[in-house]
């Protein structure tokens, strides 16, 4: 560049002057080269959107169209030359009879009508329209649209409005109901990618993919901020732009200590969470700028976890490995709370460490707990959400239980008979305790299992898949009594008698497709094993049991304990009867005594 040479910035340099030149609003594009070659052309236009988006660049380009000359024609061309006196002085804001007016700067009606309604209905001096372009017309007063209002309604043939404004909502519903409404969305990071990508080339610079991917998030949809910082970068550099410039320049935080505070605050590690402040402080970071960067590693780590988006950090997939998407939904919402928090703090550093120790202690993987949970629920081993691309429906597939559980439930204590040994004459009648077998695998059987101990070893085997229901029957006693079965539980057994009572429907329904018996079960929960209850004894017992299991309504199917009643136990009807051995076990575990 000589020094003669006036410098142009990359926003004004390479502003587009055509519709073809638009980056990321060809739908607009197409509408309006369509609308001209048609030679249907409203009076006013509205277009609404955020800063940066091409707003006032594309109605420059539709004043181009509504006066070039230079195709030789006398009409509107959706394709302007941009050779011709028209489209150059507009080009450079010199065009007399395209007028562009800062709303912001004349809110007056005073203005307006010294602007405007006075020299509306003054024919153009050159051109082919009159375009009057009024930017960021949302500052206009109330008094200034009402007197606005009916020259835009009804303007003179030779006029066209075109208003731009990034806050359609604060334009009054009459000055919009009388234009065509275009919304300018925000560029897409992608579509900022490619365009400085080309334009680094253009202009022959070395500019890596990732510097200019960087670049793009931090431009927030507006191409002529990207533009801007891509300036900015060219002036920092010594001719090689790279993501590491870039996150210098603009004051990002490291990758790895955002690796490293997100795995904190994930396994709750409060050493290298406070390790990570202590770096902070040591290289300068601002703290308002390490939550913003941090709430959005977040967010793309959310959506990396749904299986959207690449990569956005290295070491990413193995926090997704370990933290369900609920819990990094969580911790991203509760960050840009606490971004607000110490926005104006004397002691931001400080005030964003305490924040975000309080908000580890208070975030847990609901998601994730509730997933080990199913899993224990059906036998399997638990396990943290897989890492990775997944949908939110997805499941831990199903898995065959670990030989080691299945040792550990064939070795737990056998109960004792619920009363003395009976003589094998009386085998109808007998008390039988059944030990628990190492689970073999399951075989269907041939025909009807007739004897009662094959058919409660069938049983376990049936459902050694539902943890709770065969740890229950794993320590219990049975008595068998023809078609009605009594299930025991010993004196520090009791808290298995409602995940037993709870399934004994499934219970009764196996023994039937097992045996071909309609058997009835019945759950008592016997007394100290020092005393020696006669077996009339534990019959009345087992029949109030029964009794009061048929009295009460199941409230729910779920398991463990969710349906019994402890009222009885807890607060019994006489305070100074002798205290149930149920209770004096709960004592004994938990403390406490009993008060009359």
């Amino acid at each position: 560049m000589s020094e003669n040479t006036t410098y142009v910035s990359l926003a004004n340099k390479y502003r587009p002057q055509t519709f073809e030149d638009m980056v990321g609003q060809e739908s607009i594009s197409k509408t309006l080269k369509n609308a001209l070659k048609l030679g249907r052309i409203a009076h006013a236009y509205l277009f609404y959107g955020p800063r940066g988006c091409g707003k006032t660049t594309t109605a420059r380009i539709l004043a181009k169209a509504l006066n070039c000359t230079g195709n030789g024609t006398t009409k509107p061309t959706g394709e302007p030359c941009g050779q011709c006196p028209q489209c150059l002085e507009i080009a450079q804001s010199a065009d007399m009879d395209v007028l562009e007016l800062d709303a912001a700067s004349n809110t007056q009606v005073e203005k307006v009508r010294e602007a405007i309604i006075d020299t509306v209905a003054l024919a153009a001096s050159r051109d082919r329209y009159k375009v009057f372009i009024l930017d960021e017309v949302h500052m206009l007063t109330n008094s200034s649209f009402n007197a606005l209002l009916k020259t835009i309604e009804e303007p003179p043939a030779h006029v066209v409005f075109i208003l731009a404004t990034t806050e359609k909502h604060k334009v009054p519903a009459t000055i919009v109901s009388r234009c065509q409404t275009f919304r300018f969305r925000p560029i897409t990071t992608d579509e900022i990618t490619d365009h400085l990508l080309d334009l680094a080339e253009a202009e022959g610079l070395s500019l890596t993919e990732k510097a200019a991917r960087i670049i793009a998030k931090n431009a927030g949809g507006a191409l002529r901020d990207a533009l801007t910082l891509l300036d900015r970068a060219i002036a920092f550099s010594d001719g090689k732009i790279d993501d590491k410039l870039v996150g210098e320049m603009l004051g990002l935080t490291p990758q790895e200590l955002l690796n490293q505070t997100i795995t904190a605050l994930v396994k709750k590690d409060n050493a290298s969470l406070h390790g990570a402040f202590e770096t902070l402080r040591a290289e300068g970071f601002d703290a308002n700028s390490f939550l913003k960067d941090l709430k959005n590693a977040l967010g793309d780590l959310f959506y990396f976890s749904l299986g959207q988006g690449s990569l956005p950090f290295e070491g990413a997939e193995a926090i997704a490995a370990q933290a369900s998407s609920g819990l990094l939904a969580g911790l991203s919402r509760k960050i840009n709370k606490l971004a607000e928090e110490i926005k104006f703090s004397d002691n931001a550093l400080v005030g964003a460490e305490v924040g975000l120790f309080t908000i580890m202690d208070s975030c847990f993987d609901i998601e994730g707990f509730i997933r080990r949970l199913e899993a224990l629920e059906r036998g399997e081993t638990p396990s943290y959400p897989s890492s990775g691309h997944k949908t939110p429906s997805s499941r831990p597939a199903v898995q065959q239980a670990p030989v080691a559980a299945q040792k550990t439930f064939s070795s737990m204590a056998v109960e004792k008979p619920l009363s003395a040994p009976v003589k094998p004459a009386a085998a109808v009648n007998a008390v039988v305790s059944q030990p628990v077998s190492a689970p073999e695998k399951s075989v269907a059987p041939a025909a009807k299992i007739t004897d009662d101990a094959s058919l409660w070893k069938a049983l376990l085997k049936a459902f050694e898949r539902s943890m709770f229901v065969y740890d229950a029957l794993s320590n219990c006693s049975v008595q068998f009594n023809g078609d009605l079965w009594t299930i025991a539980f010993g004196p520090g057994k009791e808290f298995y008698k409602t995940p037993a009572k709870t399934k004994l429907p499934e219970i009764e329904k196996k023994a039937f497709e097992l045996s071909g018996r309609k058997i009835k079960f019945q759950v008592i929960v016997t007394q100290s094993s020092t005393q020696n209850t006669p077996k009339a004894d534990v019959k009345a017992v087992a029949k109030q049991s029964a009794a009061a299991a048929s009295a009460q309504d199941i409230i729910s199917d779920e398991e463990p304990f969710v349906s019994a009643d402890f009222s009885a136990d807890i607060a019994p009807e006489n305070p100074l009867a002798e205290v149930p051995e149920e209770l004096k076990g709960i004592i004994d575990v938990m403390g406490g005594e009993v008060l009359a």
